[in-house]
């Protein structure tokens, strides 16, 4: 099942008082970081609108944020929610180590070093995956997919954002600007290229990993970014 959302929070809403104070204040835990991270995570902050990610996260129960990074997404779970437990993996041991630095409730927020592609999960309640799979190859994005169902119980939901490659000047606009991320070392990744798929070979791939998938449209955004509401699909007989 494929389409766009129906019932799913507005993307034009304002972000309110509880969103706008948890992004503070995950931005303020790497007030210790280096200059420049304090730079990109501000950045990050400003740039991805993250808290129109968060609202389609669940607000209870063990979240796993793959490919992380610095931890900045997973810090806004937390700080918006308390009954949320988070852990972050990524594959860069250095945003890690930054990442462990911002942490102060670490009973209920933690980091670790991992690869997305290949190591097994922790069963988990829900997978988020900000902003990382056009880094992969088409076939890495689809292990990852894969590996986030084998994590997930039946209707268990994968939160995506992602950028779509589209006939549209807004996509110059993505690739540009990844492509400056990239060489001044904030993201990882990507080599020569970058892997952003059509909306119809994102779907299908979702499909394949073992998910029913609608689309939020990021309405507003002078990029081409979408929200993927994946659910892990009953198992087939």
């Amino acid at each position: 099942m494929t389409g766009t959302t129906g019932a799913a929070p507005s993307t034009n809403e304002q972000p309110n008082a509880r969103t706008t104070g948890a992004l503070n204040r995950a931005v303020h835990r790497y007030r210790s970081a280096g200059f420049a991270t304090r730079l990109f995570v501000h950045g990050r902050a400003f740039l991805s609108d993250l808290v129109q990610v968060e609202r389609f996260v669940p607000r209870n129960g063990f979240i796993v944020d793959l490919g992380c990074g610095h931890g900045l997404f997973a810090c806004l779970l937390r700080e918006a929610s308390a009954t949320r437990r988070v852990l972050g993996i990524d594959l860069d041991p250095r945003k890690i180590a930054v990442a462990r630095g911002a942490i102060r409730d670490t009973q209920w927020l933690r980091f670790e070093v991992g690869d997305i592609t290949r190591d097994p999960l922790p069963h988990c309640d829900a997978v988020t995956i900000v902003d990382v799979l056009y880094l992969l190859s088409f076939d890495d994005q689809e292990r990852v997919l894969r590996n986030a169902a084998s994590a997930l119980g039946e209707g268990g939901p994968l939160v995506v954002k992602a950028q779509e490659r589209r006939a549209d000047p807004r996509y110059a606009l993505t690739y540009l600007q990844e492509m400056v991320t990239v060489s001044l070392g904030f993201t990882r990744g990507g080599g020569e290229r970058f892997y952003f798929p059509s909306r119809a070979e994102a779907l299908a791939m979702f499909e394949r990993a073992g998910f029913v998938v609608e689309v939020s449209e990021m309405s507003g955004r002078v990029y081409t970014d979408v929200i993927y509401l994946a659910r892990k699909a009953p198992a087939r007989p």
